[in-house]
This record gives C-alpha cells, structure tokens and sequence, in this order.
C-alpha cells in the first residue's frame, strides 16, 4: 500500500469518526434540550404560564376561587403538585375535568380551559406534569410517563369528591397525548366519562423527527435515534414505545378531537392517525388558520359550544 493510499484511508477514517462524534454530540444536545428539564427552565415555564397564557383578569378569576393545593406521589416516588377548584357546594354535580398542560409548562396555562368548565359546573383539577412546574423530576415524560400519573389523578380526583365522580380528561399538546394514553390504561377507574384532547401528536418518534427537522434543520432520523436510546437509559422509556396512535385504540369512552389546520408544530396529518385509530365515539373540530394549540384563542365562542356540545352528548 503506498503512501497516498494510507493517508486517503486515515483521511476517510478521520471524516468518519467526526462524522460519527457529531451524530453522537447531536444526538446528546437532543436529549438535553427535549428531555432533560432543570429547576430554573420549570420556574421559567411558571412564569411564562403566567404572563404568555393568561391574562391580569384570568389569574384574578383563578386566585378568587381559592384554589386548593393537592399533591400525590407518582407510581415511581415523585412528588407531584396540582390545583383543585371546587364547585360551592350548592352547585355540586358530581363532575370533574382533570386537565394536562403542553410541553415546558406549568398548571397554570390551563387556565383558561379551567374557567370553561367550571362555568358548566365542572370541579377542575389542574396537575403540575412531573418534571414541570412544581412537580418533581427533571425528566420529561412527553404524555407517556405521565399517563401512569394521570391513572392515579383519576383515582385522587374520585378521593376529592364522590365515589361515583364522573371525570373528564383533557389535555393540549403534550398533555393531550398525556390523557388519550391515560385513559387507553387498563386499570383506569370506571369513573372516566370521556376525553377531550387539543393539537396530540400520533407517535413520539415522528414528532420528535418533525421537531429536529422543521426548528433545528438536524439530521432528525439520527439524532432522534440517539436520543431515544438515551431517554430509554435515564428515563425508562424510548421514543417508539410512546406511540399514542396505539394507546387511543385502547380508549373506551367516547373522544373529542381538536386541532388547528395550520398548526405548524403537529403536522394535522397526526389527528388523521388519531382519529382512524380510535374504536369509539368520537367528534372531530377543526379550526381554520389556527396555529399549534391556538384552537382556543382563535373562537373561544365557538370552542366553548363545541365543547360543550360534546359533553351534553356523551357526559351531561
């Protein structure tokens, strides 16, 4: 072998050992900025719920009701936080929605989903996600750890009112992959009426590759193999296992679906899955030009009939 080719070999070996370096840097900043969260990024998350999601008039709304402060521990030792709004006792219904923030939130985005509700009589529990807010933990668990979490809200909701406690799930993004995996659990108290989920995605992997691709431009295929690898060591599960598309066929009460044409984070292609999966009764409302989790703000009127609509249907 002469010496050029020696050294076009070591030239190759080189390219591909940075090559595979880099993949495997890129893989690992991946996995801390999506899956890693810290104390600082939580209260920051606290304060943007705050500020970016409400308004002065909604979180005067919410301190007037005196909110109860709730917390549980996970199946895996995690203190988790939540708030509970109680009807006044002459208004009990024996009805309660649970709801789920989205991704590097807090309780305190939901809100305005809170005051639709509990307007139509509803008891409303608001849950920190574990690793958010002010629940422990510094691992996210993009709706699929925390559907255990949701099965056991369930079961506390049910503690806080009446053993015959009709309960509601419903969730935006992240938490509305969150409650449609939760409610797919086979030891889901007999208490869960129906599920309402805004902007899911379908699976986390393809999420995860739309991510890299659409906001980072990331060899998303790679990286995301990577960091699944790596969620699957720290945290105990890896990105094809939390395939929400599967998790719906396993729901047994009815499901409302809600989703932006123009979300841009959650490919509405997504709902499509979601809706051709499900087994059960199920209403679907699109809204036009809205953006990723902005069903809501686009026609709060229309949302709120739509909503409505759906749980004098199948819940009322």
């Amino acid at each position: 072998m002469n010496k050029s080719t020696k050294y076009m070999l070591a030239g190759l070996g080189a390219a591909a050992f940075g090559i595979t370096a880099g993949m495997g840097i890129g893989g690992y900043i991946s996995f801390l900025v999506g899956i890693k969260n810290t104390e600082k990024a939580k209260n920051k998350a606290i304060e943007r719920s705050r500020s970016q999601d409400n308004n002065a008039l909604n979180i005067e709304w919410f301190n007037n009701l005196n909110p109860e402060e709730i917390s549980m521990l996970s199946e895996d030792g995690l203190q988790l936080r939540a708030s509970f709004l109680r009807q006044p006792e002459a208004k009990q219904s024996k009805k309660t929605v649970i709801l789920a923030h989205g991704y590097h939130h807090a309780r305190m985005q939901m809100i305005p989903y809170a005051k639709i509700f509990y307007n139509m009589g509803y008891n409303v529990l608001m849950p920190d996600a574990r690793s958010h807010g002010e629940s422990e933990g510094n691992l996210i668990g993009f709706g699929w750890l925390d559907r255990r979490d949701y099965v056991r809200w369930v079961q506390r909701a049910v503690l806080l009112t009446h053993t015959d406690e009709k309960i509601v799930l419903m969730g935006i993004s992240m938490g509305a992959a969150t409650v449609i995996s939760a409610a797919g659990e086979p030891d889901m108290a007999t208490n869960l009426t129906a599920v309402i989920e805004d902007s899911s995605f379908n699976r986390l992997d393809k999420q995860f590759r739309h991510r890299l691709k659409r906001y980072y431009h990331l060899p998303s295929q790679e990286f995301e193999a990577i960091a699944s690898a790596l969620t699957k060591k720290e945290a105990g599960y890896s990105f094809k296992e939390a395939n929400i598309q599967e998790q719906v066929k396993k729901v047994r009460v009815p499901i409302m679906f809600i989703h932006g044409e123009a979300d841009r984070y959650v490919p509405i292609e997504m709902l499509d899955d979601l809706v051709e999966a499900a087994r059960v009764p199920s209403q679907v409302y699109l809204v036009d030009q809205a953006d990723h989790v902005q069903a809501l703000p686009t026609n709060p009127h229309r949302y709120q009939i739509e909503v409505a609509n759906f749980l004098e249907k199948y819940v009322d």
